[in-house]
């Protein structure tokens, strides 16, 4: 079999895909220490026969800046973000905190929850919340522009809370700079022969091995290219496909 083939072929692209799952699974893994200590404010409400308040969501605290602080993280910005009801002061209500420029350290983000508010942030309708509250499972959602830099792609990560006796109370959720991912993305794209692309659901690029498709740019016309090899990344937390031209 030509080389060229064996790194082209069917069998090479399901390979990359799986190896783009393994990274999906990395990431998605950091948030567990976030998630636990979210879920953790409920539990210990629910012993003394309660909801927690908003203020004790900031015992999160700790584990954002573990994530945010470590040599070479990712993650631009973590928290963790309430359902509806969960809080016994707050319908709505995200504890989120995101790093600084030039190692300002860690600052909280102020998001407007009020809906009578004309900037109101809805999050409950958006995928990376919506998703792991209708469905149980963790989401990769994006890319998005970035709230606090109109010119930085990011996937927010979201892991849904469920605590025994109170159900789902919100997400351990991150936001990761495309930028920050080509090192676990661009890798297995690289091991095929000739270009290629990771898309996601609506064709938008992920990550390539060519310039000629930069991260964001719409590539609808790949995913329905008969002569492209492609693969479905077998993860239930995106809908993401690697395309090999």
């Amino acid at each position: 079999m030509p080389v060229a083939r064996a790194r082209g072929g069917p069998a090479a692209v399901e390979r990359c895909a799986r190896r783009v799952a393994a990274a999906v699974d990395e990431v998605l893994a950091e948030l567990d220490g976030l998630r636990a200590a979210a879920a953790d404010c409920w539990t210990r409400a629910a012993a003394e026969g309660r909801r927690p308040g908003a203020a004790e969501l900031a015992a999160v605290r700790g584990a954002v800046g573990e994530l945010l602080a470590r040599p070479g993280s990712r993650w631009f910005g973590c928290g963790a973000v309430v359902a509806p009801g969960a809080l016994a002061d707050a319908d709505l209500h995200a504890e989120w905190w995101y790093r600084g420029a030039r190692g300002a350290g860690e600052r909280r983000l102020r998001l407007v929850l009020d809906p009578a508010d004309a900037e109101f942030y809805d999050y409950r309708v958006l995928p990376w919340f919506a998703r792991p509250r209708d469905e149980g499972r963790a989401v990769v959602a994006g890319p998005q522009v970035d709230l606090l830099c109109a010119d930085r792609y990011v996937l927010c990560c979201a892991r849904p809370v469920v605590v025994p006796g109170a159900g789902f109370v919100g997400v351990a959720a991150g936001d990761v700079p495309l930028a920050a991912l080509e090192r676990l993305l661009v890798p297995p794209l690289r091991e095929l022969a000739g270009e290629a692309a990771l898309l996601d659901g609506e064709g938008r690029v992920l990550a390539a091995t060519t310039p000629a498709l930069p991260v964001g740019s719409l590539a609808r016309g790949l995913l329905a290219d008969p002569a492209a090899g492609r693969a479905g990344v077998p993860s239930a937390a995106v809908d993401w496909t690697v395309v090999r031209g």
